[in-house]
């Protein structure tokens, strides 16, 4: 079936109103990062990945891009030592990097090298990381990362009050909305469902502490074709974390669709939207907020058809020329009328050629078929079509001695994934015992049951579900 659809959404995290205002770099800032290493991150998130796993890739990105002067960041990590319900789970807190200058290194390899297994004991990291910061002045700012509530019976918001002069950023990852609503009450909360928005959340939560966005440029044709790949050059400062997106032109600056790391190549590849319209390239970061450098791109309408006949057998195999971009994930499939967008029965990408087969469902009635993209929400092309019945012809003795062989003449589609078998009465769809493909001919021959009674033979198919024909024969 087409993969899950690629849909080019916006995660709910990375809104914002234009570009953040970012203070200078502070002598003395301090940053330290709180990890949530607790037995809950190997759940799955939406994508499949393990909580764990996008956590670390995300927090790699974001160390990766930390400036390497004026910062002084350190990293606790809780919940990576001893396993929930055991003894000392709720004492699992421990400082793995301190707040000395940038120890890239450092940092990514405790972060790698965390596993999940423990509690989350957010109350006693908090106190514990107010203790980690140097006295004298200089901003002082943490970074909370998790997963879920307190589970230890500390008290969050006492330990939260307990914070003199320091700051407080608590990012969600993967959170249920009531423990999302908690958080956002207790503190400057944001909430991450994937690796990239929570990329995105820790570089809006430091965006006080590091350098702005640096000059880029981007160079893309003005106009392109709806569906087409096309390049974009670009100049920047080519951290490891800046990306190039393709966002509507009215779009919030933040907005990321479709979008490739700057690190991946120069120039990029990108492919057009199958919506025409106004459109906007931008170089953004996850490090600090902001766009460094647009391009505007007018993405133009291109003829989609699909041209199938309008009557159409039940259950057999069809063909349908069909014109589009042709695009990666673009594909025709036959559905129910009415069906939402993205429905789909039989099906083939349009990269096979034109036409292409489709296999009609046995059920009768009205249908479409449509071109569709797993890429881009949307029906492009969409053509009514009827499906009537197929003629489908049995012979077959009445009655057969059990365990003997006996010919079946038939007449129908023929298809290569067609067959012909006997099975007992009123077995369900799909069913066989001694079977035949009717690719090799008529008449066919089958082998009766031992077991003596009432038995059907049957015309059904790999294509489709359903039975195309049957007839009642009896072993003796």
């Amino acid at each position: 079936m087409p993969s899950t659809r690629f849909r080019l959404l916006m995660a709910p995290l990375i809104l914002c109103t234009g570009i953040l205002p970012a203070s200078p770099l502070s002598a003395g800032s301090h940053v330290e990062l709180i990890l949530d290493a607790s037995g809950s991150m190997w759940n799955r998130l939406d994508d499949g990945r393990f909580r764990i796993t996008a956590a670390k890739e995300a927090m790699g990105g974001f160390i990766d891009g930390l400036p390497e002067e004026g910062l002084e960041v350190g990293l606790r990590i809780y919940g990576a030592s001893v396993k929930a319900g055991q003894p000392g789970a709720c004492e699992d807190s421990r400082l793995v990097v301190p707040l000395k200058g940038v120890d890239k290194s450092a940092l990514r390899a405790s972060v790698q090298d965390a596993t999940a297994l423990g509690s989350t004991p957010i109350a006693l990291s908090l106190k514990q990381a107010a203790a980690d910061f140097p006295a004298g002045e200089g901003e002082k700012l943490i970074v909370l990362v998790t997963d879920g509530e307190e589970a230890c019976d500390g008290d969050v918001r006492a330990a939260i009050q307990a914070l003199k002069g320091i700051q407080l950023k608590i990012i969600g990852f993967d959170l249920d909305p009531a423990d999302a609503k908690a958080f956002e009450q207790l503190a400057d909360f944001q909430h991450a469902a994937d690796a990239k928005a929570l990329g995105a959340a820790l570089g809006r939560a430091v965006a006080d502490v590091v350098p702005p966005l640096g000059e880029a440029t981007l160079k893309a044709p003005a106009e392109i074709p709806s569906g087409s790949s096309f390049e974009v050059h670009w100049t920047g400062e080519a951290n490891a974390q800046d990306y190039v997106t393709l966002v509507e032109a009215d779009a919030e600056d933040g907005v990321y669709r479709q979008w490739h790391w700057v690190k991946d190549g120069n120039p990029l590849t990108f492919l057009a939207p199958l919506h025409p319209g106004s459109y906007e390239l931008r170089y953004q970061s996850d490090r600090v907020p902001g766009v460094a450098a647009r391009h505007a791109v007018k993405i133009l309408p291109v003829e989609f058809a699909v041209n199938p006949p309008t009557q159409i057998q039940g259950g057999t195999v069809f063909e349908v020329p069909w014109q589009g971009p042709n695009g990666q994930g673009d594909y025709i499939t036959i559905v129910k009328k009415g069906e939402p967008a993205g429905a789909y029965l039989s099906y083939f990408y349009t990269r096979d050629g034109s036409p292409g087969k489709l296999s009609a469902p046995l059920d009768l009635g009205a249908y479409e078929v449509r071109y569709q993209s797993e890429r881009e929400d949307g029906i492009f092309a969409s053509v009514p079509v009827e499906l009537v019945p197929v003629e489908v012809v049995l012979e077959a003795p009445a009655s057969v001695a059990a365990g003997s062989k006996f010919e079946v003449r038939w007449s129908g589609p023929g298809d290569e994934q067609d067959w012909i078998t006997i099975v007992k009465a009123g077995a369900p769809d799909g069913a066989y015992m001694s079977y035949d493909y009717a690719r090799n001919g008529s008449p066919l021959t089958l082998t009766a049951p031992d077991e003596p009674g009432a038995y059907e033979i049957r015309y059904a198919s790999d294509r489709v579900r359903g039975t195309f024909a049957r007839r009642p024969i009896r072993v003796e």
